[in-house]
């Protein structure tokens, strides 16, 4: 009995600091940045966009391109929702607004979801434009691939390049499109 028990105690602490050591281990990607400004007017009705309906009919494959809005996001409290990508993604924002504190920029940092692994990191894109009213829109583009992942998603990991701020980021329409050909 007093046998079992020590095995059980070193795998309990086994366990223990190989997730400790784990949670401190990142991965980074490196991510081609965009040329230009991130500052245009959003078109509506550009092709290759498409609403996101939230659940397909039965059969119909879930939309590769969504669109949808963020609401009080501040810095690493919220990540998206999960889609199917592992190439190209390109991220617009619309319309950004602000609470608690002048914000200018907020960092837009993409994720590839590896199952049984760490996720990766693919970079952060620097966004401004948004915020200067609500028909303008900021893009963040990412065009890497990675072995072994299906699914992508973002976070807001600093707002002014601050992760310590209680403000907040509401967008109002943000695009994910998954295909370079548009």
């Amino acid at each position: 009995m007093p046998h079992a028990r020590a095995r059980r105690t070193s795998l309990l602490a086994l366990l223990t600091a190989a997730t400790l050591a784990g949670a401190t281990t990142s991965a980074h990607a490196d991510t081609p940045r965009p040329g230009g400004s991130d500052l245009y007017t959003v078109k509506p009705n550009e092709k290759g966009l498409f609403p996101l309906y939230s659940t397909p009919e039965a059969g119909q494959v879930q939309p590769l391109n969504w669109d949808g809005s963020l609401s009080g996001w501040g810095p690493g409290n919220f990540e998206s929702r999960h889609w199917e990508d592992n190439d190209y993604t390109e991220v617009l924002f619309t319309g950004c607004t602000y609470v608690g504190a002048t914000v200018t920029s907020l960092m837009l940092k993409l994720w590839q979801e590896v199952p049984y692994s760490f996720d990766k990191d693919l970079g952060v894109n620097t966004l401004t434009g948004c915020f200067r009213g609500p028909t303008y829109t900021s893009q963040g583009v990412w065009n890497v691939h990675v072995d072994g992942g299906t699914k992508r998603y973002f976070t807001i990991p600093a707002l002014n390049g601050s992760v310590y701020t209680r403000a907040t980021v509401s967008v109002g329409t943000v695009y994910v499109d998954t295909t370079a050909a548009d």
